[in-house]
């Protein structure tokens, strides 16, 4: 009896039917709210804890590297310079070097500019292209999706960004597989290797650079 009486002012009641959808929308619209602050924030945070990552991989590099050559020194005294500078160039060396002054660009922002500028001409956010097969959505509405300085309700915001914490995690991902490949220690190679791939494909669809602005 109470439900067939609740069907019939949700279905049959106008009033009640116009009252409720716009207090539903406005609601999941402020959720969106949250969700985009949300997101802004953990961008900020993340800059910084990426940088430090970075530092800390390179770091790391330089002292295996370090300890390789205090090891093969100890054993062998008789080396000559010129076969201890020929170890110095060794890829620990470089790889350590690397990582380091990514770490210091992704602080300061000049990696970030230079990943833009290489990685924008690369055909990625494959996405976008998914979501809007068979043209469903229209062309502004698609751009207001695909691009958040055109995006004019909240949850329109939230899509974009939530493409852009995929694209964060793709870049996070692929930047520590390549640090273990070029370590030369796998345990395990082929989880290293399938989250590199993994990685990729993340990029591939939601973009490479699509969260670099934030980051900024």
């Amino acid at each position: 009896m109470l439900l067939n009486i609740f069907l019939q002012r949700l279905f049959f009641d106008n009033s009640t039917f116009t009252t409720l959808v716009p207090d539903i929308i406005g609601g999941l619209e402020d959720f969106c709210l949250s969700i985009n602050e949300f997101f802004l924030t953990f961008f900020g945070y993340m800059k910084y804890l990426f940088a430090i990552i970075l530092m800390i991989l390179g770091v790391l590099t330089l002292l295996r590297y370090r300890g390789i050559y205090l090891h093969q020194r100890f054993r062998n005294k008789t080396y000559k310079n010129e076969e201890l500078k020929e170890k110095l160039k060794k890829s620990h060396v470089f790889v350590g070097i690397l990582y380091f002054f990514m770490g210091f660009g992704m602080l300061f922002n000049y990696l970030i500019y230079i990943l833009i500028w290489v990685l924008d001409p690369l055909p990625d956010r494959f996405f976008f292209d998914f979501i809007n097969v068979g043209n469903i959505i229209k062309p502004y509405d698609m751009l207001r999706i695909s691009n958040i300085e055109l995006a004019l309700a909240p949850h329109e915001a939230t899509i974009f960004l939530s493409v852009a914490f995929i694209s964060f995690l793709s870049l996070l991902q692929i930047s520590v597989c390549i640090w273990f490949i070029c370590k030369g220690s796998l345990l395990h190679p082929n989880y290293v290797y399938t989250i590199l791939i993994a990685g990729v494909m993340e990029g591939i669809l939601a973009g490479f650079t699509t969260c670099l602005p934030f980051l900024i």
